[in-house]
């Protein structure tokens, strides 16, 4: 009989993404959401999971698929990204 191992989910380092995004989400930071198409526009980020953001643009709510994002620019700096290193 096989024997099965479980491999170590991801590393505790916290994903730089979710951190950008959840800081932004959490500081209400204004963003400029730049889409693959070349339209672009600004927002505040809602929520967001590992395949969408949800933004509020105008009052109104959008989901937007992470894939069709090219780059989200904050009008100001929303965090340290990574934790300090330990030496």
């Amino acid at each position: 009989m096989a024997q099965v191992t479980e491999h170590p989910s991801v590393s505790t380092q916290p994903n730089i993404q979710d951190v950008f995004l959840n800081d932004a989400r959490r500081d209400r930071v204004s963003v400029r959401v730049h889409l693959m198409d070349g339209r672009q526009f600004d927002a505040r980020i809602k929520s967001f999971d590992r395949f969408a953001v949800i933004v509020e643009v105008s009052g109104a709510d959008q989901l937007i698929f992470k894939h069709a994002i090219a780059t989200i620019e904050a009008a100001r700096s929303v965090a340290d990204y990574l934790p300090p290193q330990h030496s």
